[in-house]
């Protein structure tokens, strides 16, 4: 029999017996308190502050906080950093629509994401631009389902399995809800911007203890209207992105009409004139000369949110039969998201892309044959010859039909996102005490499906149609049947199942000097499959310059684990876990933790924790995949050993795939916390936890040009073409990056939090505190044997987040006031310098970003029977984000600040 079999059949017989064998009883239940499981422990407690730390946020902080969504409630707490997605752009590329969270700025993929203690499935999304394979999509959990969210600040694979390398995310969802609420939210900015609405619906009947059920069903709708950059250009120093980056104004060549240039078999051409001069927006060739051309603003469409549309579901039963709870329960959502872009241009250069079998294809430019009716040489002759402008002020005559390019903006063909997030998740659980075990076993499904529709992308079969057949009239008015061949709707879609059987218990064991020995002991058996395809169109090669995501994979997953609580004094408290898992791809898995915290006085008390973790590989990069991209400006060393601007494989445009490695390793991580908790005066709380982790192996690729200068280090990963007569060596046209466990990352800081809590006269309370983080170090090695770089202070990587509050209640009422600060940042990698267009305009003071500072209003009342009304206006000062140069047209970065600017949510619910 395998480990791992003989490891299941330990705990599962362990927590089955009927242990009367222990030496000694539990202790004496008197008059306790009663015990909660924490997340980061199986072992049930009376005292929520664990060995490691765990920010607990309840549903009146849900709702005080003003967040309508999980990702913007989860990106106020300090510990949650960059490097996740969001859903609120331009749509993220292959993964848009979804939002993931990143605890300190590790990746997503190194954030697990639970469901009350159970795993997500992850969505069915590939993005070939992060590497990161693992989203865990949080918008898809609908808000008014959430009872509260824990949040556990240290590696935990030792209890849950890969993924939990920087941190846990718990969502604990309502469970024993009795009546009826009927809720509803409105946000916006006071000039009628960035609206959204919420409405739910929440009923319950019976109660667990008193009847021995509880049946309860939730709805909750959410919408959320997109704001396009034309409709508010000032938001984020728009001033200055014109300046620099000619935001909002005409510039691209690439326009509707359009603009005629000469044609060379996919070279540049030479300018020739308007194709028509109905060209709305005109500019001269260049300061001297007064042609005009005809030019276009290809960033009137861009965003800062895009629409959203949320429907969703929950339901729960919970059914008391002997001495044992037996529940079920579903939740279903739908997420829509929609996105908006610049129609998509051609011009008369070469465009280089694939197929999904790994072949080049081209499009030679754009060029309007001699013949075509748009074609102004069509009836050129030596007796009625043409005239067309150059870029010199005078004119180039044609005595002849002649193929032209055309640099052309498909202005008639709308280029869209339409996104879809389908998720259903069904639990059957139970839970009974048994022989001084408590018991909790469940059968998990849950089952996402993302959709991606594009329109506006040109079809190359379709497109040298409508050229040599003349259908497609430039500038002109097109049929619907003509746009439909020409840009045909594309459908991207995946999929992404996790189904597990798990079961686990805890119990006393026996009386120690600082209390109850404690056992937890669980197993659990998993099975992930996960499946992503491209339009068969896209897989074909016929969509001109589209890149392509595919993956195809499953496997098995068996773990069983074991913590142990030893009080071995006075004050103590200790922990210690260790989970042994199998999976059938890459093998074993075994991780600990070791955890104490120790009671120095009544108010003083220490902790620390040490944890290893992994990261199973996505089974996007260890299965069956492949994902295509194309782009430009590639060297091939061997035959462009010196660069020469008239050899062209000193710029070439290749394909490159990122392909899967069957031979991938698991990611590990160790992690180490310290804290000191005190409590030196009454009602004041003081929390210090310092905290370190360091991740290896990280699983990569590296970039295109790096295999191309050691291509013999990588042999089969260089694709050329056959030799010409007389060459020894033939041109590269694709690069192959396999996943490779390439990279090492770690990170420190200094978690802090200070409250105080006073009683004032009349019954009144005033509880004032700052919470935040300190980072003190993060540091990234890109390859093995280079050097670690320090990143802290660079592009998004704040030093300090931090938050400042006071809240005072009386009676029905309640009121805080809360400042935010992020430390300012540069606008570049570590790696890296200073954008040039900055400091050649003279703006190098914009080089380093400044620090966020804004400050909120919360207003809550309940004096009415049932009813509760609540206002938040968010950033009171109206503070702009500070202005990012890398995000040249909406100016901020979403995973460090938005463009909401002042903004108020209302909330009012009623229950009965």
């Amino acid at each position: 029999m395998k480990p791992r079999l003989h490891l299941l059949a330990l705990a599962s017989l362990a927590l089955l017996s009927q242990a009367h064998a222990q030496s000694a009883q539990p202790t004496d239940s008197g008059n306790k308190l009663d015990r909660v499981e924490v997340t980061g422990s199986m072992l049930k407690r009376t005292d929520t502050e664990t060995t490691a730390p765990v920010t607990i946020l309840k549903r009146e902080d849900i709702l005080r906080a003003g967040a309508t969504t999980l990702d913007e409630l989860l990106r106020m707490d300090a510990s949650v950093g960059t490097g996740g997605l969001d859903d609120i752009g331009t749509g993220n590329g292959f993964a848009a629509g979804t939002a993931s969270i990143s605890m300190r700025g590790m990746g997503s993929a190194a954030t697990l994401v639970l469901i009350n203690g159970r795993r997500m499935a992850p969505a069915g999304v590939v993005d070939p631009n992060s590497g990161q394979s693992t989203v865990f999509n949080v918008n898809a959990i609908p808000m008014s389902a959430i009872e509260r969210v824990e949040i556990l600040k240290s590696g935990a694979s030792s209890l849950y399995g890969s993924d939990a390398l920087a941190g846990v995310v718990n969502i604990i969802l309502r469970n024993d809800y009795q009546g009826a609420l009927v809720e509803t939210n409105a946000k916006q900015r006071f000039d009628g911007l960035f609206r959204s609405q919420t409405a739910n619906v929440m009923v319950g009947v019976g109660d667990i203890a008193r009847d021995g059920y509880n049946l309860m069903l939730g709805a909750e709708i959410f919408i959320r209207d997109g704001v396009g950059i034309n409709e508010a250009p000032n938001l984020v120093h728009g001033d200055l992105l014109t300046t620099l980056y000619s935001r909002l104004t005409p510039s691209s060549t690439s326009s509707y009409p359009g603009n005629l240039y000469t044609y060379n078999a996919g070279k540049a051409g030479s300018f020739r004139g308007m194709l028509s001069s109905s060209c709305a927006t005109q500019g001269p060739v260049s300061s001297t000369v007064s042609t005009p051309r005809c030019l276009w603003d290809s960033t009137q469409y861009a965003q800062y949110t895009g629409d959203q549309k949320r429907g969703s579901v929950f339901a729960r039963g919970s059914l008391a039969v002997g001495g044992a709870t037996l529940s079920a329960e579903l939740m279903a959502s739908r997420v829509k998201n929609d996105y908006t872009d610049s129609p998509t241009s051609r011009t008369e250069s070469l465009t280089t892309w694939g197929d999904s079998q790994g072949k080049t294809v081209q499009f030679m430019g754009l060029a309007l044959p001699a013949n075509h009716p748009d074609n102004p040489t069509r009836l050129a002759s030596a007796s009625n010859p043409v005239l067309l402008p150059n870029s010199t002020g005078t004119t180039t005559r044609y005595t002849a039909p002649t193929v032209m390019g055309l640099r052309y903006r498909f202005a008639d063909l709308p280029y869209d996102y339409h996104t879809q997030a389908d998720n259903v998740r069904a639990v059957i659980s139970g839970s009974m005490t048994l022989a001084g075990w408590d018991i909790d076993g469940g059968l998990l499904h849950h089952y996402q499906k993302n959709t991606k529709q594009l329109t506006g992308r040109l079809s190359l079969s379709g497109l040298n149609k409508v050229l040599a057949d003349g259908s497609y009239r430039f500038g002109g008015k097109n049929s619907p049947e003509v746009l439909a061949i020409l840009s045909p709707a594309l459908n991207d879609w995946g999929t992404a199942a996790t189904s597990s059987l798990d079961l686990r218990g805890s119990r006393e064991l026996w009386s120690m000097t600082g209390g109850a020995a404690m056992l937890g002991l669980g197993a659990e058996l998993r099975h992930e499959n996960f499946e992503v395809a491209a339009d068969p169109r896209t897989a074909a090669g016929d969509i001109i310059g589209r890149g392509i995501g595919e993956a195809r994979g499953s496997r098995n997953v068996s773990a069983a684990y074991a913590e142990l609580a030893l009080p071995f004094a006075k004050g103590l408290e200790t922990q210690i876990a260790l989970r042994a898992e199998h999976y059938t791809d890459f093998g074993n898995a075994v991780t600990a933790k070791l955890g104490a915290k120790y009671k120095l006085s009544d108010w003083a008390a220490v902790r620390g924790t040490w944890a290893n973790g992994f990261r199973a590989p996505s089974l996007s990069q260890i299965s069956t995949s492949s994902v295509f991209s194309f782009s430009s400006g590639y060297r091939d060393p061997r035959l462009c050993p010196t660069v020469n601007s008239a050899n062209t494989n000193c710029s070439l445009s290749l394909s490159t795939v990122s392909l899967a490695n069957p031979n991938l390793k698991p990611e590990k991580s160790d992690s180490y916390t310290l804290g000191l908790l005190l409590s030196p005066a009454q009602g004041m709380d003081v929390v210090l936890d310092a905290w370190y982790i360091e991740r290896r192996g990280e699983v990569d690729r590296l970039s295109a040009q790096e295999i191309l200068n050691r291509e013999s280090q990588f042999p089969g990963m260089v694709m050329r073409l056959p030799p010409s007569a007389g060459e020894t060596l033939g041109q590269v046209y694709q690069v192959r990056r396999p996943y490779q466990n390439l990279a090492r990352s770690s990170a420190g800081g200094l978690d802090y939090e200070f409250s105080q809590r006073l009683g004032l006269a009349e019954y009144s309370r005033l509880k004032l505190s700052l919470k935040g983080t300190r980072m003190l170090s993060r540091k990234e090695q890109y390859e093995e044997g280079l050097p670690d770089i320090e990143t802290l202070g660079y592009y998004k990587v704040p030093r300090d987040k931090l938050q400042i509050s006071a809240n005072w209640s009386q009676g029905d009422w309640s009121v805080t006031l809360s400042g935010n600060h992020q430390s300012g940042f540069q606008s570049f990698d570590a790696d890296s310098s200073c954008d040039s267009t900055l400091t050649a305009a003279g703006y190098g003071n914009l080089c380093h970003m400044k620090a966020w500072r804004t400050a909120d209003l919360s207003i809550s009342y309940k004096g009415f029977k049932g009813i509760r009304l609540s206002g938040t206006v968010r950033n009171l000062a109206d503070s702009r984000p500070p202005f990012d140069p890398n995000e040249t047209e909406v100016g901020v970065s979403g995973g460090v600040a938005n463009a909401y600017g002042r903004y108020l949510s209302v909330n009012a619910s009623y229950e009965f």
